[in-house]
Parts: C-alpha cells; sequence; structure tokens
C-alpha cells in the first residue's frame, strides 16, 4: 500500500540547508538483505527532508520500494561491472545469493581462498567499483555540485570508488560508512601477509575520507586503532524503518496448530554463523523421546544453502523437524516472524582464531527481530557480545551461547506453556529507528561544512 506520507516533510526541510548527496553502494533498491535496507532508509529519509539524491549501484531486478519508487529527489544509476555485466546469480546484486550447482561450488571454493589466503581482494565487485568511480567523474560530476558523498556496503569496493571520486573532486565531502570492517573482517581473515597488505591498503584509501562512520562502538574503536585518533569518527547503528513497528502491530497472530515454530529470516553466512547447537538440541531431544514431528519445527527462509555445510542439518532424525521455506515476500516474511514462537538468531564467530573480533558485529536482521514482538532465541551469542545486551535491554528475548542442556530446556518449557508475545521495550529501541539516525548523520555532515 503506498505511503500517505509526503515526499517532502516540510516540517524538518528547514532544520539545514538543502544537499545534493551522493551515495556510491553496490548494494541498493529491491533486495531485501539488511545492507540494502539500510542505504536504501538513508536515501528515502533524506529525500524526504528535501535533498536531491543520486545513487550509483549494480544492476538489479525488479521495482524500487515505496518511498523510493516514483520519487522525484532520487535518480538511481545503474552501471554494470566489467565483463559479468549484470548477470548476478538469481538476478539479485548479492552475486553469491541463490547460486546452486556448479555455480556454488565455484563461490565456495573463492570463499575457500578468500578465507585462508586473500582475505576481502578476491571480490567480483572489484569489476565494478572502478567503472562505477569512472560513471560519477565523467557523466555526474562535471554537471552537479555534490554537497557529500556517502560510501557504504562492501567497504572494500565502495570505499575505494569514492576515494577515486574524491581524488578528482577534492572539494566534496566524503562519508565512508562500515558495516562491516573491511581489513581485520572476521568473515576473511586471509593469511598474514595479506593482512599486513590490507591494512596498509586500507589506511591509504580512506587517508581522505573526512567522516568514517559505523554501527557501533566496537567497530568505531577498531577503525580508531587502525585511522587514528586523530580522525572524525560517528556511530549510527543499524536500526529498523519506522513503519515496521506499527506493520508488525497491525498483524494478527494466527496459530494454526499446537506446533512450536521457530523461524530463520536471511541468509546463512559460511564459517561465521552456526546453528549446530540447536540442531543437536532437536536430535537429543528426539532421541530422548521427548519431542516427535509436529511438536516442534525450525524454519529457514531466505539463502540457507550454507546448510549444507553443516553435519546434523542432513541427520535423518533432524530433518523431520527441519523446514525449507525458500524466499518469501518482504510481507509474507514480516507475518512469518510475527506468528512464530521463536525467531533465531545466529552470532557470529571469527573464522579464524585470534583474527578480527564478533563482539561488535550486529547484523541488521536482529532489529526487525526485536521490534517483531516474537521471542528472541540467539545461539552462538556469548555474554560480551553487543547482542546480548541489545536483548536484555529490550525485553526481546535471551542468548544461549553454545548451551545445549538450556536450548533443550527452554524448548520443552515452551511447549508446556504454548506461544507467547513479548512487548518490546520501546523507549530503548526508538533510537534506532531510521528516521532518527538518516538526520544525525546528515546534522553531522553539515557541522563538516
Amino acid at each position: 500500500m503506498p505511503s500517505s506520507r509526503p515526499l517532502v516533510d516540510h516540517r524538518l526541510q528547514g532544520r539545514s540547508r538543502l544537499m545534493n548527496i551522493l551515495v556510491i553502494s553496490s548494494y541498493f533498491g529491491p533486495e531485501t538483505s539488511v545492507g540494502v535496507l539500510r542505504i536504501n532508509a538513508f536515501v528515502k529519509y533524506w529525500s524526504r527532508l528535501g535533498h536531491q539524491v543520486h545513487v550509483v549501484t549494480m544492476p538489479y531486478a525488479g521495482e524500487l520500494p515505496t518511498g523510493l519508487r516514483d520519487n522525484p529527489n532520487v535518480t538511481v544509476h545503474q552501471v554494470a561491472p566489467f565483463l559479468i555485466g549484470g548477470r548476478q546469480s538469481g538476478g539479485v546484486q548479492g552475486y553469491s545469493k541463490g547460486a546452486k550447482g556448479k555455480l556454488r561450488k565455484l563461490i565456495n571454493f573463492q570463499y575457500w581462498i578468500k578465507r585462508k589466503f586473500l582475505s576481502n581482494y578476491l571480490d567480483p565487485r572489484v569489476l565494478w567499483w572502478p567503472r562505477a568511480a569512472n560513471f560519477v567523474c565523467k557523466q555526474l560530476t562535471p554537471s552537479i555540485k555534490f554537497d557529500f558523498l556517502i560510501s557504504t556496503v562492501p567497504s572494500y569496493t565502495a570505499h575505494s570508488a569514492a576515494a577515486a571520486v574524491k581524488f578528482f573532486n577534492k572539494d566534496i565531502r566524503w562519508v565512508a560508512d562500515y558495516r562491516d570492517l573491511w581489513s581485520g573482517n572476521p568473515i576473511f581473515p586471509g593469511c598474514g601477509p595479506v593482512r599486513v597488505f590490507e591494512r596498509a591498503h586500507e589506511r591509504l584509501v580512506l587517508s581522505q575520507a573526512d567522516l568514517i562512520v559505523s554501527i557501533n562502538e566496537p567497530l568505531i574503536s577498531e577503525l580508531t586503532v587502525l585511522h587514528g585518533r586523530n580522525r572524525r569518527y560517528l556511530t549510527v547503528p543499524n536500526g529498523f524503518d519506522d513503519g515496521e513497528v506499527d506493520v508488525f502491530r497491525a498483524i494478527e497472530v494466527q496459530r494454526q496448530d499446537d506446533e512450536v515454530s521457530i523461524v530463520y529470516a536471511g541468509s546463512i553466512l559460511p564459517g561465521l554463523q552456526d546453528p549446530t547447537p540447536l540442531l543437536q538440541a532437536f536430535k537429543e531431544l528426539a532421541m530422548e523421546g521427548k519431542i516427535k514431528p509436529g511438536d516442534l519445527s525450525l524454519r529457514f527462509y531466505g539463502d540457507y544453502s550454507a546448510l549444507e555445510n553443516f553435519p546434523l542439518a542432513s541427520d535423518p532424525v533432524v530433518q523431520d523437524y527441519v523446514k525449507l521455506c525458500g524466499k518469501v515476500p518482504r510481507q509474507e516474511i514480516l507475518q512469518v516472524q510475527r506468528n512464530a514462537d521463536f525467531l533465531l538468531f545466529l552470532g557470529s564467530k571469527p573464522v579464524a582464531s585470534n583474527v578480527g573480533s564478533t563482539t561488535g558485529v550486529v547484523s541488521g536482521k536482529i532489529f526487525e527481530y526485536l521490534i517483531s514482538g516474537t521471542e528472541v532465541m540467539a545461539v552462538g551469542v556469548t555474554d560480551d557480545m553487543l547482542v546480548a545486551e541489545m536483548l536484555q535491554k529490550s525485553a526481546s528475548g535471551a542468548h544461549y551461547g553454545f548451551d545445549v542442556a538450556k536450548l533443550k530446556q527452554r524448548l520443552l518449557d515452551s511447549m508446556a506453556s504454548g506461544g507467547e508475545k513479548v512487548e518490546p521495550n520501546m523507549s530503548y529501541l526508538d533510537q534506532f529507528r531510521r528516521s532518527v539516525q538518516a538526520e544525525s548523520l546528515i546534522n553531522q555532515v553539515k557541522n563538516l561544512m
């Protein structure tokens, strides 16, 4: 249903002078991954403030979401990479998402090389960013005076393009947004010599950035160590779109049976996330005769191809309880999350020991979970992680680390008590509204100018 909000919110418009904003991000538009939702929201709220926003991104399939579609303040430029053009797997910008068969095996091999040796450098988007930078410098900046440029996910390629644009346009203010780290990334640690080179390379690329932004204080601390304390930093958390709170509240909970359902919505990152403790809990309960099919279910939505890396996922006993549901439209997945008894959140762990930290890694999916009214079951999340603190302060669920016994007991308790919804602490969660974050970032840029 179209939004009733105006394209320009005149109540906010007068707070700062109107600007021309340039966004460089390989993710943008119809795709529903959290990286896309973050930059989509920034662009939407900046356009509501009256700013003109130009987005340079990779080709995508489908229509822009409401608030961006047919918005006269938003212009999207789809720039295809060299060689591969717009042929991403499954028609999405995340080239690895939805890949199957031989392509999936090739991507798994590529990930192995990145983890073991080359860190972030073996990335097909290296074929995109030079072309994106060339497009901006030759076709946009000669005719449009941009006040500031923001580059975002993924860090290596987006920031490389932005650095080239900044080199040829000294007056533009450059905001480098880190949703994940570039060097020191716990997903792709690489080997020692590459890590040394990567850190030096990142310092060089980011040397001209006017403002460095990341999603929480632990990541800002890591970036400060790398880039120095004499730089400007700003914490802008991941968050949720303002209207999604009302969307969840408007969804009527519809239970069709007594089965206790656990839902995982999103991608599983191979090597970083591990559902094994919960799968083990299911197996032990089944082997002990405490559950049978129809009592519990674990439903996966989205890109769950990485499940093949976990032997327990293909265990015949466990398979009686696991349901693979594919990718569904966003409105449908919100309904699914609202109806579930638990939402499974998988914490992250470094791929290689002593390389990178995951205490500050906070997937954008958690914010959607926190406002859903459905209890969050966080597996692989330990006391030192920021997600554990957020669950406690928002009163939205609990974290279980790798404790199989604790998971078994919570599952048995839920079967005895039936599904109960939680009431999230919105006075804590309001700070994560996208409108608040977008205006905070604009005001910080205004101070730079």
